[in-house]
């Protein structure tokens, strides 16, 4: 009797330890493969993060993008945060200025993550890798020694004046006073020289007080010498005005208008003098010849009361010095009665202090 491993030459006893050689012999083959697959890490289920250094972004797809998704979305993005912020993180510095660096960077590292989020990314910022040595960006030569630019000291120049604000004013002028009708009739146009004081009160009011004194002379027409049979005169006026001025608004501090007005108190006085040709003795430094000469045989003084007066006027005034000014006026003047018609244009030019 015969047994079904018969045909194999061995009895069951050899053919168990043949087998179980084989098994331990492929057990220890298998081990190390085992061993380097539980060593191998499981396949990811999507791209690993992938570091942008340029925006210093690290960013991760969510929904599984390709490498070649994730260039062409990084790309659209950087155009689009190009565009929004102005910097370019292709050129050198940004093309941007060197004062504008930090922001824009910022803006443009911000708009990048709100795009690549937009296309379904995870984004963080991270620190900048730091480039190998032989990339790193050689030291800068020390700077050169630039000799110094000598100075030029130039003289200060200095201030110009200025019209400020005075509280109280003393002034001295003088001019021409042109007679009108019908005062030209009997009087030429004269001279005249006066003094005046004035109060602004308070800088926030450009209204202020001035009181002015005048003399003027004036020599006689033939309308007023031929009433007395004389050859020659003149007039003299002397007096008062006490008046308001208000200054003009003005857009610079180097000039002032001012308009002017008021009532006053003047006199007038009247010399007439008659000169006749008399027979006589003409004497110089040496001798004495007989002759003839001028001589004043008649002459009359007349002086008048205080008579009431109005005037109004216009000024201009420019500063010269730091408490001092020029100043140009006129004004019309007519002394009372009105029945005398006594009219005058006094124009002065003056300092003010």
């Amino acid at each position: 009797m015969t047994t079904p491993c018969a045909f194999l030459g061995f009895s069951p006893a050899a053919r168990s330890i043949h087998i179980l050689r084989h098994c331990l012999l492929l057990l220890w083959c298998t081990a190390p493969l085992a061993a380097v697959a539980q060593t191998k890490p499981p396949d990811a289920a999507a791209p690993a993060a992938v570091p942008t250094l340029a925006e210093n972004l690290s960013i991760t797809p969510k929904f599984g993008q390709t490498q070649d998704q994730l260039a062409s979305d990084r790309a659209e993005c950087q155009l689009w945060a190009k565009g929004q912020t102005g910097f370019d993180a292709t050129q050198y510095g940004g093309g941007v200025a060197a004062t504008d660096y930090s922001a824009r960077r910022q803006l443009y590292g911000r708009a990048m993550a709100a795009c690549l989020e937009g296309h379904g990314y995870s984004v963080r910022f991270v620190a900048p890798a730091a480039p190998p040595p032989s990339y790193r960006t050689p030291a800068a030569p020390p700077p050169a020694v630039v000799a110094p630019t000598p100075v030029v000291m130039r003289p200060v120049q200095p201030a110009r004046p200025e019209l400020r604000y005075r509280p109280f004013t003393f002034q001295i002028d003088g001019g021409y006073t042109v007679t009108t009708a019908p005062t030209d009739q009997l009087l030429d146009d004269g001279t005249n020289v006066g003094f005046g004081f004035g109060w602004f009160p308070t800088p926030a009011l450009p209204i202020g007080i001035r009181v002015d004194g005048s003399y003027s002379w004036f020599r006689a027409k033939d309308g007023l010498l031929n009433a007395g049979n004389f050859n020659s005169g003149h007039e003299n006026f002397y007096g008062g005005d006490a008046d308001l001025q208000l200054n003009l608004a003005r857009n610079s501090s180097a000039v002032q208008v001012y308009l002017f007005g008021g009532a006053g108190w003047y006199r007038e006085q009247t010399v007439l003098r008659q000169v006749s040709i008399v027979n006589g003795y003409v004497c110089g430094w040496y001798f004495c010849q007989p002759g003839y000469f001028p001589a004043v045989t008649a002459e009359q003084r007349t002086t008048s009361d205080w008579h009431h007066a109005w005037n109004a006027g216009v000024g201009i005034e420019f500063p010269i010095a730091d408490r001092a000014s020029f100043f140009l006026e006129a004004r019309y003047l007519r002394i009372l009665p009105n029945s005398d018609q006594t009219k005058f244009v006094p124009i002065r030019v003056g300092l003010r202090f």
